[in-house]
C-alpha cells in the first residue's frame, strides 16, 4: 500500500557533517525535507530561496568557536522568530548559553538526539508550504513462528529467534530478532535485497527504528544491503527504510511481547 505524508521543511544549519547527516535521515524519516547551511550566511540565502518551516542551529563546529555562529544568529533570528531549536552539549560554551537565554530558545541535548529533537520540532512547525514523501507499506511474507519454511529460505537455528521476511514490490527485506537473555534486550538483525535485481547494492541505506513514542536508533546498511540494532524492549517497532531519495518502505513488526516473555524465561 502507497502513502503520501507531510512533509515539512527544515533548516539545519551548522558545520559538523555527521551530526547533519544524522538529523537529515531522522527527520526525513519522520515526514520532513532537510536543507542545509553551512554557515549564518549560507543560512540567509537558504531562508530567502527555501522559506523553512523550522530550523535547527548547531553551534559545533570543526574549526572556529560557536561565537561567529551565536553573533551571526541576530542576522536570521527576525526570520525564524518562534521557529528554532539550538543543539547543545552537556557543556556549552558561553556564547551558546548567550543565545539561548537571550531568544529564550528551546534547546535539545546532542547526546539525546534521537530521543528528543523531533519533540521540540513538533511545537515549532507553522503551516507553510507543504511537500510530500512516498512511503510504501511492505507486507508479511514469512513468519518463521507461523509457518513452515519455503524453499529456498535460511532456516531458523533455534527457538525464541524469529525470522520474518517482507515485501514491498520487488524489495525484500530479511529480519531476524532474538531476545538477549542476559540484559531484556532485543537484537534485529535484516538485509535488504532486490528480487529482480540480485546484484543490486544497498550500501549506506538509512533505516530508522521507531518504537510508540518515537524513533528509537538509526543505522545505515554496509555493502551487502544489511544492518543490526540492539535495543530495550518495546511492544511495537517499526523499520522505515529510505530505498532511494524521499522514498521510504515502512515495516511494521509483529507484537513482541513474546520476546520479553522469553528473556524472562531465559533469566
Amino acid at each position: 500500500m502507497k502513502t503520501e505524508r507531510q512533509l515539512r521543511k527544515v533548516l539545519i544549519i551548522g558545520e559538523e557533517s555527521s551530526a547533519r547527516d544524522t538529523m537529515r535521515v531522522l527527520l526525513g524519516s519522520m515526514g520532513c525535507q532537510c536543507v542545509v547551511a553551512s554557515t549564518v550566511q549560507q543560512a540567509i540565502a537558504v531562508l530567502e530561496q527555501e522559506k523553512p518551516d523550522a530550523a535547527i542551529v548547531d553551534p559545533q563546529t570543526t574549526s572556529a568557536s560557536a561565537s561567529s555562529i551565536a553573533s551571526g544568529f541576530d542576522k536570521i533570528y527576525p526570520s525564524l522568530r518562534g521557529r528554532a531549536v539550538v543543539l547543545s552539549g552537556k557543556e556549552s560554551e558561553p556564547e551558546v548559553k548567550d543565545l539561548l537565554e537571550r531568544y529564550s530558545l528551546p534547546r535539545v541535548s546532542r547526546d539525546r538526539l534521537l530521543q528528543e529533537l523531533w519533540g521540540s520540532l513538533e511545537s515549532l512547525f507553522h503551516a507553510n508550504k507543504i511537500l510530500r514523501r512516498v512511503v510504501d507499506a511492505a507486507h508479511l511474507v514469512f513468519d518463521s513462528f507461523l509457518q513452515p519454511m519455503p524453499a529456498g529460505v535460511r532456516g531458523v537455528s533455534q527457538l525464541p529467534a524469529r525470522q520474518l521476511v517482507y515485501q514491498s514490490g520487488s524489495l525484500m527485506a530479511d529480519l531476524w530478532l532474538e531476545p538477549q537473555t542476559d540484559s531484556y534486550n532485543l537484537a534485529l538483525a535484516g538485509q535488504i535485497v532486490d528480487s529482480n535485481r540480485p546484484d543490486c547494492q544497498f550500501d549506506s541505506i538509512p533505516v530508522v527504528l521507531h518504537g510508540r513514542k518515537g524513533p528509537i536508533a538509526l543505522e545505515t546498511t554496509n555493502k551487502f544491503g544489511e544492518f543490526h540494532f540492539n535495543f530495550g524492549f518495546e511492544p511495537s517497532v517499526t523499520l522505515e527504510i529510505e530505498v532511494r531519495g524521499n522514498h521510504w518502505v515502512s515495516v511494521a513488526l509483529p507484537c513482541l511481547e513474546w520476546a520479553q516473555r522469553a528473556a524472562f524465561a531465559g533469566s
